[in-house]
């Protein structure tokens, strides 16, 4: 997804999500596993889209799939 697609705002809330869940696996290494990823990330979308944070959830939910494939998979 492109930069200029949504609004700083919208990219400043899924960035804090993807920030909180670097920062916690950090802190308490082992608290979740890669393949546990896609789902805390669909999890967080549809919490911002509860919030009205639309941006913030298509991004998250693009994420969150790309994590279901292969790193050579993933479109720029």
């Amino acid at each position: 997804m492109a930069p200029l697609s949504e609004t700083v705002d919208q990219w400043a809330a899924a960035t804090r999500v993807i920030l909180g869940l670097l920062q916690l696996q950090t802190e308490k290494p082992g608290t979740f596993t890669l393949s546990d990823l896609p789902g805390l990330l669909q999890k967080a979308a549809n919490e911002r889209d509860r919030h009205g944070d639309f941006g913030a959830a298509r991004m998250l939910e693009t994420w969150a799939y790309k994590l279901t494939k292969p790193v050579e998979e993933w479109e720029v």
